[in-house]
């Protein structure tokens, strides 16, 4: 009992200083491009799309891989060998700034960037059958608290200490967190391979469909730390107070986020899901539109609020509708959707501001909102 609560404190702890760690460079990372970057704007502009969507599209493609490599490895060993991957990284992205480079360091970054999965694995083989769904609930829960404060913190270190700085703070969070692990944490037996056949998936209209609306919601969760710097420019909001404030919007936003997805997961109890979904997507697509309409940082902050305190809740309740799916594959296909949204949100959102406006971005990540929705009304009659 002892070692399993230590593990779960540990690991969770961990992924806590992981997610504030990577919100924290996210959301300044955007200004510091912005500061280095020797092309035109609109070069630029496309730079920070990939730059910050290259992490999440590369964990995307390795998240599996490093679960899988916990059939013929240490759990443990391989968990640190990830986190101290991720803090040199950091460490190292604070003293560049040459664009490639920093390109190839986020790449890495996202290489080592499934480690979440091997900390739910060794959570998971460390509890008592009648506390996983408990101890798993701890892990999440730590992860989303460091997402919540890790932009306001992240501003407010770049804002004061520079950007090396912040890159150096958030590496030496990383460290921390590995050091505590690797003298406390107790290693678990490796994972029994699975057979060929146990986890294949077959893909139907309707699972594509359900993946296509949980990428249209991520995307719309996603998009906006990427273009930060011009909706603060749009509201002629000085540079060094557009940092300090960009780490308040993130978080008010994040926070709205995990109080609407308890709140009308809750409430999807007694109204039906199905009719949830569509509540939340046409108001979650009307309130993105209405992002165009805000004329200052105030209102447009609010809109957000409470488009994010919707769309949030969409995921869990479209992955719900697939619960009774005989294969857990087809959960994992559907969840994938979130890391996609991460990587190409912040790409697309870039790439169309790169060459129009923002009342255009609001518009298209609506209008691909809009047709994830309506093929859902057709197909989920």
């Amino acid at each position: 009992m002892k070692q399993t609560s230590r593990n779960l404190i540990l690991i969770s702890l961990s992924q806590f200083g992981a997610a504030f760690s990577f919100n924290f460079v996210n959301v300044f990372l955007p200004f510091f491009i912005l500061n280095v970057s020797p092309y035109s704007y609109t070069e630029t502009l496309l730079w920070t799309g990939f730059i910050i969507g290259s992490t999440g599209l590369v964990t995307a493609l390795t998240s599996t891989f490093w679960g899988s490599l916990t059939h013929r490895f240490s759990p443990k060993k391989l968990y640190l060998r990830g986190f101290l991957a991720n803090a040199v990284m950091l460490l190292l992205m604070g003293f560049t700034t040459d664009l490639h480079l920093l390109l190839i360091l986020r790449i890495c970054q996202g290489l080592s960037g499934g480690i979440s999965t091997i900390g739910l694995i060794i959570v998971s083989s460390s509890s008592l059958k009648e506390r996983v769904s408990f101890n798993l609930g701890v892990f999440q829960s730590s992860m989303t608290f460091g997402q919540l404060v890790g932009p306001l913190l992240g501003s407010l270190a770049a804002a004061t200490f520079g950007f090396k700085g912040a890159f150096v703070t958030a590496s030496g969070m990383l460290f921390a967190s590995f050091l505590f692990c690797y003298l406390y944490v107790t290693d678990v037996p490796l994972l029994p391979r699975e057979t060929k056949t146990s986890g294949r998936l077959t893909l139907d209209k309707r699972i594509i469909i359900g993946w296509a609306l949980c990428f249209a919601a991520q995307t719309q969760l996603m998009f906006l730390p990427s273009v930060l710097p011009r909706v603060f420019e749009g509201f002629r909001v000085e540079q060094t107070l557009a940092l300090k404030l960009a780490g308040l919007v993130v978080m008010f936003y994040t926070a709205t986020a995990m109080i609407g997805t308890y709140l009308w997961s809750w409430l999807s109890r007694r109204w039906g899901v199905h009719k949830m979904i569509v509540f939340l997507f046409i108001s979650g697509i009307l309130l993105q539109s209405a992002l165009a309409l805000s004329r200052g940082i105030v209102d447009f902050t609010i809109i957000r609020m409470i488009q994010t305190g919707m769309m949030a809740a969409t995921i869990p309740l479209v992955i719900s509708l697939f619960v009774n799916e005989p294969k857990g594959s087809t959960i994992g296909f559907l969840n994938s959707a979130r890391f996609t949204g991460n990587a190409l949100g912040p790409i697309i959102a870039t790439s169309i501001l790169a060459f129009s406006n923002l009342t255009i971005l609001y518009l298209v990540i609506s209008g691909l909102t809009l047709i994830a929705f309506l093929s859902f009304r057709h197909s989920f009659k």
